[in-house]
Formats: C-alpha cells, structure tokens, sequence
C-alpha cells in the first residue's frame, strides 16, 4: 500500500517490538492484571538513564495537567455563557 511504501524499520526494532508483545501476551494470559509497562519500568529507568526517564515522565505529567487546565477553562467559559 502506499503508506507501507514511506514506512520503514529496521528488523531489528520489528523484532523486539514483537519480542515485547509477546511477553506482555505471555503476562497477561497469566494474571489478568499484569502490567508490563509496569514491571519493566526499572529496567527503562536502567537502559535510559534515570534523569531522561523521570524528564520524559515529568513533560507527561504537565501536558496532563495543561490538558485539564484546559478543559477546565473550556467548561468555565461555557458554564459564564449560558448562565
């Protein structure tokens, strides 16, 4: 198709992706409620380093948080119009 066409990865990267959802199939058909983000977060932290984790997780977190502060304002505004 035509996006495949613009969409390339390595075989590398194809092979630990399927590698990762196989052991989260793996983990779920075990306990329902595994998580492998989860369970394997300490290793990331291990692999990436701690400060560009914890920085990736903080940037989450904020634009959570600009998100619903948004909202927030989006139903203000709506809530001053009608009232």
């Amino acid at each position: 198709s035509e996006v495949m066409a613009f969409f390339t990865l390595p075989a590398e990267y194809a092979f630990v992706a399927r590698a990762l959802s196989q052991m989260d199939g793996v983990g779920k058909g075990l306990d329902r409620d595994f998580d492998f983000i989860s369970s394997s977060a300490p290793y990331i932290v291990e692999v990436k380093g701690t400060a560009a984790y914890l920085g990736d997780e903080a940037k989450k977190l904020v634009q959570g948080v600009e998100r619903g502060a948004q909202q927030l304002a989006d139903e203000l505004k709506k809530i001053m119009r009608t009232g």
